[in-house]
């Protein structure tokens, strides 16, 4: 399990010192193969797969990183809700069950749209948003708001959206994400220093990416893009980190819908918030016409405009440190065909997942290749 020379060195005699330096290094080793077994793509534990228990139900199990423990929760088919401790699925809550929730403190992270409020139903942590009716913000989003309910109610994809518990009228009851969001990320990293890793720094690279080509699919008719992103931290809030560093998307509010039929796309443009500018937005994005901005006559784009962000978001998740620099030059390539001026000639969101997975498993190879396991 462990290197040779390592092996020899605890098994010789030694003095204190030898002693106290084989202790220190058989916890570093041990620990490097605890977060080597957490972080290879395919490991059951991160790969959320249902687990068969004595019980008929179904459970997904992940590593947690704030009780360094494996927890469970039940599988649950759409219009159910399965949290982490629960025995079995149980139904959206209803407008009867909500009332009945104690708004315990407001979450630190509340956005313009929507106060955010910690309570729990039964014994278990929950979440509950409420829009802010009569602030200028609120007015504004609303409509966007209570689209976003309807999107949480019927787009059930759990390794990607945010699991919905309940809902009535502008009041959502959602899942709990200890880790909060992701414009935390150092703050994170700082909290559990053993994940503060180039493969924990990628697979967010690789959880962000997976997370749009699901949206960008268009299975089912629907290419669903976020237009609440324009600058990096406002994106970065958008998405929750998951107990195993991975990320889901929490904030639906903005998010537009291109219809597709065959291959033809509805085009859309994000003006809710009015003109964004800057380097961060994608140049369709961008007002193209001398004279004032005129939302009306703005050009009209699609999802290609996400695929122009994900080089900055990876880059931000990757973090200043040294030791990314190959990392970044391996990236290089993927992010210079985002970068591309021209949409059309930008990778789909599945291009890029397929190439940042080759980089992520290149990288845990080449890191972990010095001591592998020989037994």
């Amino acid at each position: 399990m462990f290197p040779k020379n390592l092996q020899y060195l605890c098994q010789m005699k030694s003095n204190w010192r030898q002693t106290l330096l084989c202790c220190c290094m058989f916890v570093y080793f041990s620990s490097l193969y605890l977060l080597k077994d957490h972080l290879i793509p395919g490991n059951p534990i991160l790969k959320h797969k249902p687990r068969a228990f004595s019980s008929p139900q179904n459970f997904t199990c992940t590593w947690s990183v704030v009780e360094n423990r494996e927890i469970c929760k039940p599988v649950c088919n759409h219009g159910y809700f399965g949290l982490y401790g629960m025995k079995k699925c149980h139904p959206l809550l209803t407008c009867e069950d909500i009332e009945q929730l104690k708004l315990e403190g407001n979450i630190g992270n509340s956005g313009y749209v929507k106060e955010v409020w910690h309570s729990y139903w039964q014994k278990f942590p929950v979440v509950v948003k409420k829009l802010r009716k009569f602030d200028w913000a609120g007015k504004i989003a609303g409509p966007g708001y209570l689209q976003g309910i309807n999107l949480m109610k019927n787009f059930y994809r759990p390794s990607v959206l945010l699991q919905l518990v309940g809902h009535c009228n502008d009041t959502i009851v959602t899942e709990v994400h200890r880790l909060l969001d992701a414009r935390d990320l150092e703050i994170r990293f700082k909290e559990y220093p053993l994940y503060n890793t180039l493969q924990t720094r990628m697979q967010l690279c690789v959880s962000y990416v997976d997370i749009l080509r699901t949206l960008h699919s268009g299975h089912d008719g629907k290419i669903y893009v976020q237009c609440d992103a324009n600058h990096i931290q406002k994106l970065a809030g958008q998405f929750l980190f998951t107990e195993d560093f991975r990320l889901v998307l929490s904030d639906v509010d903005s998010m537009e819908t291109i219809l597709v039929n065959g291959t033809n796309k509805r085009l859309i443009k994000c003006t809710v918030w009015g003109e964004v500018t800057g380097r961060f937005p994608a140049p369709e994005e961008l007002w193209p016409y001398k004279g004032g901005y005129d939302a009306s006559i703005l050009p009209l784009y699609d999802e290609k405009i996400e695929i122009w962000k994900i080089p900055d978001m990876c880059l931000y998740f990757l973090g200043d440190d040294v030791s990314t620099r190959q990392l970044k030059r391996s990236l290089k390539d993927i992010h210079k065909q985002c970068k591309n001026r021209n949409p059309r000639k930008r990778p789909t969101a599945e291009q890029v997942y397929k190439t940042y997975l080759t980089i992520y498993k290149d990288t845990i190879k080449s890191n972990f290749s010095g001591f592998k396991e020989t037994v």
